[in-house]
């Protein structure tokens, strides 16, 4: 891989800070850690040592064994800290030692971890930590630095937290108070240009693959892939990286730590949603920021966390063609529920392709599951909501309670993903006058079936954000009461 500047920069600056590095490594995975330090370790900058192959082993001299063969010491004796010891008077600069896989090594959350590797870096962290008094000015000291996956420094502690174990529980302490967290650096636009360059992205629009994927390491080799996967940075290339890609690095390197923070109560994804809307740092969330701006996530993660919802009143589209149907039924042959479910499915199938809403994402709102059903037809994809029984009560002789459901549903979605927007297929403004009240119209689009009306029109000032016409069938004639009152006497007097 192309040799980067912006890890070389931060490295000169943290390892130059005391006499010595101690230290825990912070930043999602395959942002580049490891490999950043495997070749300072080549050029014989650092000392690698991957904890994960003695984090089972059966005793601590085996432990000790394997850290001093990378360290490049005679086999351990009955008293490893005094050889330890030994060894650095032997040295004119003391080595920096690099714990890889930290984290992974001591998660005994899940599963049955001895105890030996804790002690050894429990007593290993303790000299580190007491060379500063042990060891004359001028001495070499060893230093250290914990290499992990968890995404931000506020991670550390709920991870150790979470690790209940009394043997962790000295070496949690330690880590979590007296070793510097440090957070591994996003890549800056010149190095994410680099690195696209060297993966086969063209040069002249290396730019602006940089630019949507921020500065985290996997996203941008993702990208690389995309591009060559469509010869060029397409909406397709875009779409594979933000739609199929993006979700399962996010849960591999962010989601799995999120939910280890006891102020998640609900998915994670949302919670990131609203944290970032609420203005926390993206990096303190793991996430890779904009360059142009480190106050804001990058674009492809703040477009991931943009869902759009389509949200389909279905008993307002019901209602005028039921009624016509009362007085005018040879005009549905085939009867009016399937009639209008083949227009509604149709509809539906329309505004998702337009507004780019997956299916998932599609909300069906009436009095009942069987109800929509019976609107839209059973093939329509979306989830169905129906009244809560008060509501059905609130609701008998009245119209509303349908559209009160629909902005509840808009409502406590927009709480959890302060980044999402909605799509309302409906011809009624009440609901839409409601989020205005509450604050919420600047996310919505109006989808009319029909020709709105002047008081939504005059809500909905944004042409942009009123569609006017949408269904692909015209609206029926409006009929009377009267009229479905004498058609239903003359059904019953043929009767």
């Amino acid at each position: 891989m192309v040799e980067l500047g912006t890890p070389l920069r931060w490295w000169s600056s943290v390892s130059e800070r005391g006499r010595y590095v101690h230290m825990v490594v912070v930043g999602p995975r395959k942002s580049g850690k490891s490999a950043f330090f495997e070749r300072l370790a080549e050029r014989g900058d650092v000392i690698l040592w991957d904890v994960r192959r003695v984090a089972r082993a059966q005793s601590t001299r085996a432990v000790w064994a394997d850290l001093f063969a990378a360290l490049g010491i005679d086999a351990a004796g009955e008293r490893p800290i005094e050889d330890l010891e030994d060894h650095l008077d032997t040295l004119a600069r003391g080595p920096v030692l690099v714990v890889d896989h930290w984290d992974e090594a001591v998660d005994g959350r899940e599963r049955q971890v001895p105890d030996h590797c804790y002690e050894v870096l429990d007593e290993l962290s303790r000299f580190c930590l007491g060379q500063a008094m042990t060891r004359p000015a001028g001495e070499a000291c060893l230093g250290i630095a914990l290499l992990t996956s968890l995404p931000a420094p506020s991670d550390l502690e709920f991870f150790t937290r979470a690790v209940h174990r009394t043997t962790f529980e000295r070496l949690s302490k330690l880590i979590t108070r007296l070793f510097v967290t440090e957070p591994f650096p996003a890549l800056d636009k010149e190095d994410g240009e680099r690195l696209l360059v060297a993966e086969g992205v063209p040069a002249a629009s290396a730019g602006e693959v940089a630019d949507a994927c921020g500065g985290w390491l996997w996203l941008l080799l993702e990208a690389a892939d995309a591009v060559r996967d469509h010869g060029a940075w397409t909406a397709g290339a875009v779409e594979q990286v933000r739609d199929r890609r993006l979700p399962a690095l996010l849960d591999a390197s962010v989601v799995k730590w999120l939910v280890e923070r006891p102020q998640v109560v609900g998915p994670p994804m949302d919670y990131l949603a609203q944290e970032l809307a609420a203005g926390r740092l993206p990096a303190e969330l793991g996430v890779p920021h904009a360059f142009d701006d480190p106050r804001r996530a990058a674009p492809l993660i703040r477009q991931l966390l943009t869902k759009t919802f389509l949200v389909v009143d279905t008993e307002n589209i019901w209602a005028p063609f039921h009624r016509h149907a009362e007085v005018e039924p040879e005009r549905y042959p085939d009867g009016v529920e399937k009639s209008v479910g083949a227009w509604v499915g149709e509809w539906v199938r329309r505004l998702c392709k337009y507004h780019d809403v997956a299916v998932e994402d599609v909300w069906l709102i009436g009095r009942s599951p069987g109800k929509i059903d019976a609107i839209v037809g059973p093939d329509t994809p979306g989830e169905r909501f129906g009244l809560s029984k008060p509501l059905k009560d609130k609701a008998k002789g009245r119209d509303g309670s349908d559209d009160n459901l629909l902005t509840a549903k808009v409502t406590q979605q927009a709480v959890r993903n302060p980044f999402a927007s909605f799509v309302l297929a409906t011809e009624d403004g009440d609901s839409s006058h409601v989020l205005e009240i509450i604050g919420l119209l600047d996310q919505v689009v109006v989808c009319t079936p029909w020709r709105s009306s002047k008081r939504l029109r005059e809500l909905m000032a944004d042409p942009a954000r009123l569609r006017e016409f949408t269904f692909p069938k015209g609206r029926p004639r409006e009929v009377s009461n009267a009229e479905i009152d004498a058609a239903r006497a003359r059904r019953a007097g043929r009767a």
